[in-house]
């Protein structure tokens, strides 16, 4: 199964399950999709909602539709599925404005946006519309929404997204989910002869068949491949393909709707990393908004760690170590880049497979992370017998100082002086008598270990290039006192 960023099952996949089993729905596309309904207990049904439903499509019928039971039209012009990079130029969603207040609901990623805020649903609605248009998306005329449920669909090129704005009551935070659909025209994908076009949107398209679902399956199959698609993983009667960083999901199932005919749906979705899929992974599971890959495998744990080697290596990841470290029961593999990303292959015995978890980290999640680790450190040294001493940290060009714990505080600073922050507060620190190297210097974040009798204390400067900039100080056996130099 594969789970996608978050969005309503509305519309689209409700308009899609409809159709498929024939509730209510004549054979002529409608002007608009249908209100919502019971979920239907069938379980191909459910695989078809949730296939057709991963993004909210426009409530309104494009201007040109295609009339069902016609012979599909001359499919839009292919176009190189969009990379990483590609899709970034023309949107990062890591770095996109967002109000004040805001709560992430997850990680940012250049694909996947989602959060809420206090404030009236028109006011959020229209500040983000507001910077995509400064941004160069267009709206596109007839999908705006209106009520609690309100949003609209966007294109800037061969580019489509959608914004979905949710507020169930007034007095209820907003909600706000970014949608990127990707480059890929989906009327340009390929389906067997004789299929069918019976609706399309920017984000899904379906067509009928008479052909049955097992050849039409296999035949959708062949022709992605075919074209330069990669299988990456698959949930009931759906297989999902990646190119690059655009991910299509192909559907193909038994429509009693349609006079039993077969129905195909394509659907479509932007990553926001381009992670290879092992080629025998059982139930390859991707999640954009973690970055993250499960999977089962009859193969084994060196096989599966060989073969990432290889793949990362290309694109221009390092293994830290020759061999897979042992932790418990577990095997890690951890791989970086120059900028200090890090992906980490984690393999496991479960019921005689190999369980595999593959974990992305941007640099800045790197280093909250180890922040983390240190502030673990400080924890576990308060149960140390004896005194701990108070040390005096200076806290030079910091806008705030946040401490929680006496053993560590977090100084956000402006964007460019980590470096100088931590610098001075490590000088301050030698000349009372702590210890220790001078790290190399880093593109994103660097991180400096003191040392007096036992005590420790770690100094974090951070410098992302899509966050802000911090440093962090924690020590194992000590307490802070923050003061100006």
């Amino acid at each position: 199964m594969q789970v996608f960023r978050l969005s309503l099952i509305v519309e689209i996949g409700l308009l899609s399950s409809l159709i498929i089993a024939g509730s209510g729905c004549s054979n002529a596309s409608p002007a608009k999709a249908p209100p919502q309904t019971e979920t239907q207990n069938n379980s191909d049904q459910e695989a078809e909602t949730a296939a057709a439903s991963t993004t909210e499509p426009a409530a309104s019928q494009p201007a040109e539709p295609a009339a069902a039971n016609t012979e599909v039209k001359v499919p839009a012009k292919p176009v190189t599925p969009a990379t990483v990079a590609d899709a970034e130029q023309v949107l990062d969603l890591e770095t996109f404005p967002l109000p004040a207040g805001t709560k992430m609901q997850s990680p940012r990623r250049m694909a996947a946006l989602s959060y809420s805020v206090d404030g009236s649903l028109k006011d959020i609605l229209d500040f983000n519309v507001q910077e995509l248009t400064k941004r160069g998306w267009k709206e596109v005329a007839g999908t705006r929404r209106e009520g609690p449920y309100t949003g609209a669909d966007f294109t800037n090129g061969d580019f489509h997204l959608n914004l979905s704005v949710m507020q169930p009551a007034p007095n209820m935070p907003v909600s706000v989910t970014f949608a990127r659909y990707g480059n890929v025209a989906l009327t340009s994908l390929p389906v067997p002869a004789g299929a069918k076009q019976l609706y399309a949107f920017p984000a899904t398209i379906m067509y009928t068949t008479e052909a049955p679902v097992e050849k039409t399956a296999a035949e959708c199959r062949e022709l992605m491949l075919k074209a330069g698609w990669t299988p990456y993983g698959s949930a009931g009667t759906t297989a999902y393909y990646r190119q690059n960083a655009v991910l299509v999901l192909a559907n193909v199932m038994s429509a009693p709707g349609q006079g039993g005919k077969t129905a195909i749906t394509y659907t479509s979705n932007l990553l926001s990393l381009d992670l290879p899929a092992f080629p025998e992974a059982i139930d390859f599971r991707y999640t954009d908004m973690t970055t993250e890959i499960s999977f089962d495998t009859n193969s084994t744990p060196k096989e599966v760690t060989d073969f990432y080697r290889k793949e990362l290596a290309s694109a221009g990841w390092k293994a830290t170590t020759d061999e897979p470290v042992a932790i418990d029961w577990k095997k890690l593999t951890i791989f970086r880049k120059p900028d200090q990303e890090m992906i980490t292959v984690t393999t496991s015995d479960f019921e005689g497979r190999t369980r595999v978890r593959i974990d992305y980290q941007t640099a800045a999640e790197v280093a909250e992370e180890e922040l983390r680790a240190y502030v673990e450190a400080g924890r576990k040294a308060t149960y140390r017998k004896g005194e701990k001493p108070e040390v005096s940290i200076v806290t030079p060009d910091s806008k705030t100082v946040q401490q929680d714990q006496p053993y560590s505080l977090r100084m956000p600073v402006k964007q460019g002086t980590a470096n100088a922050v931590a610098t001075a507060v490590v000088d301050a620190l030698t000349a009372a008598g702590w210890s220790g190297k001078t790290p190399a210097k880093a593109p994103v974040f660097r991180t400096w270990m003191l040392q007096k009798g036992e005590a420790q204390i770690w100094v974090i400067a951070t410098e992302p290039t899509k966050a802000d900039s911090w440093v962090a100080v924690t020590g194992a056996g000590v307490t802070f006192k923050p003061s100006q130099p």
